[in-house]
């Protein structure tokens, strides 16, 4: 299974080639940020200031939006204990004017 990368610079989710370099572009692909010049120059400046490494910094990115670690189960068949009262619906519960 091929790894999905996030950027660390724009919040692009992006694929890179499972070589991990682009021949045409004469570029090789990071774990931290897409081949922006912008993203590139961030990404730098954050390893620079937090002191980890650029890889470290894409693994922390990846988590932050699930794609990475264990995978949230739904909780199905949910139901409030009983005895309690149902939740009010987006914009029916009751402010100071009413």
């Amino acid at each position: 299974m091929r790894s999905i990368y996030v950027c660390i610079g724009c919040a692009a989710i992006y694929l890179p080639p499972e070589s991990m370099s682009y021949p045409s572009l004469g570029l090789t692909a990071s774990t931290a940020h897409c081949t922006r010049r912008d993203c590139t120059a961030a990404v730098r400046e954050t390893v620079a200031l937090s002191g980890l490494p650029e890889a470290k910094l894409g693994e922390l990115a990846r988590r932050a939006l699930g794609l990475e670690g264990q995978p949230r189960r739904p909780r199905l068949n949910h139901r409030p204990a009983r005895g309690r009262r149902a939740a009010a619906a987006p914009g029916g519960g009751r402010g100071k004017l009413h």
